[in-house]
């Protein structure tokens, strides 16, 4: 009898892609979201997955969405609640808008975490808890960078599942790298890429050296990394990388794939905040400025080197990779396989 998955945000990007793998793989599919009969629900269900209503922010709907599964696959929003305020918080402060929307997100990471629980205790058939974060670029840059809330939100998240002792012990991290999409085609505008005045070029502005090598991921991967975590001991901390590269080789390949000329130029984190005011251009400008001096952390493992042991005396991981040819996304191919019509019509 095949197992069930469930699927928060399953009509979003990150589960979206765990959902369509998972299906693939003959599991038993449950997609998690706010509305049933939306469009997006109904796209997925016609894809032979089925759809049950919860709301993150509503404790018991999120109990009996998570009801009998074998595996939970958790991911929250911190950008909704940000846009959704800036208008009108960017007016207040430079932190304001950021803040509230750690907040919302911290507040529904918990009750996720505690719907989780729940179920564990009441049916203790939960196998394995997969929390979609990131790490706290607040602590790594030693304080330096403190304006990075959407890293920050998470890692808070992530240290209350930690404390939950019994579901930490069927839990792990999954740390998703910069997106690819982001940065060139669903944020292009508020990320800097657009045309020289001349329009014979994309002009890609970003803070941090532009030689730092940063990890980027394809979104389709999602479902590769959700299946090592599934498939492995728990408490890994994996980073959730397609492949590693600096912005000018980012910016390379793709012009070499589309044809277009391209540079990337180096701004400072107050350009960024100057350029879009109240918040935002300083968040994005830090997120990337740690990643460039600080990293992302050493203690976060690579999708080839997902452990497959526990040391038995001190329950920590040891060596032992579970699939050290895992194949993910390559630039190149995410870029050969994308249509940038509609990016270059509006950059």
């Amino acid at each position: 009898m095949a197992k069930t998955i469930a699927v928060l945000g399953a009509t979003g990007n990150q589960g979206g892609a765990v959902a369509l793998f998972f299906d693939a793989q003959g599991w038993n599919v449950r997609g998690i979201s706010r509305s049933a009969s939306s469009a997006s629900s109904k796209a997925l269900s016609s894809k032979g997955i089925s759809v049950v209503e919860a709301d993150v922010d509503d404790f018991s709907s999120l109990v009996s969405a998570f009801s009998g599964a074998h595996v939970i696959f958790a991911v929250t929003d911190f950008w909704a609640p940000f846009f959704e305020a800036y208008p009108e918080l960017s007016k207040v402060s430079d932190r304001a808008t950021g803040e509230h929307a750690l907040a919302i997100e911290v507040r529904r990471g918990k009750t996720i975490v505690d719907a989780a629980t729940k179920v564990l205790e009441k049916e203790g058939i939960l196998e394995r808890f997969v929390f979609s974060t990131l790490p706290s670029f607040k602590d790594l840059s030693g304080g330096k960078y403190t304006y990075a809330y959407h890293f920050d939100a998470k890692a808070v998240v992530s240290e209350y599942l930690k404390e939950q002792k019994a579901l930490w012990e069927k839990s792990s991290l999954l740390n998703m790298a910069f997106y690819t999409t982001n940065m060139l085609i669903k944020m292009g505008s508020l990320m800097g890429a657009k045309k020289d005045p001349n329009g014979n070029k994309i002009i890609w502005r970003r803070a941090g050296s532009n030689e730092a090598v940063h990890p980027f991921v394809v979104l389709g991967d999602t479902g590769i990394f959700v299946d090592l975590l599934v498939r492995s001991p728990p408490k890994q901390d994996l980073l959730g990388v397609s492949e590693t590269a600096s912005y000018a080789t980012f910016m390379k390949i793709w012009s070499e794939v589309t044809g277009v000329p391209s540079e990337v130029q180096q701004e400072t984190e107050d350009e960024a905040d100057k350029a879009i005011p109240g918040g935002l251009g300083r968040e994005i400008a830090e997120s990337t400025s740690t990643s460039a001096e600080f990293g992302w952390g050493k203690h976060l493992v690579l999708p080839k080197d997902v452990s497959t042991r526990f040391n038995l005396f001190d329950s920590k991981l040891i060596s032992g990779q579970l699939d050290p040819n895992v194949k993910t996304t390559s630039l190149r191919t995410y870029f050969e396989n994308e249509d940038w019509k509609p990016f270059l019509e509006n950059a």
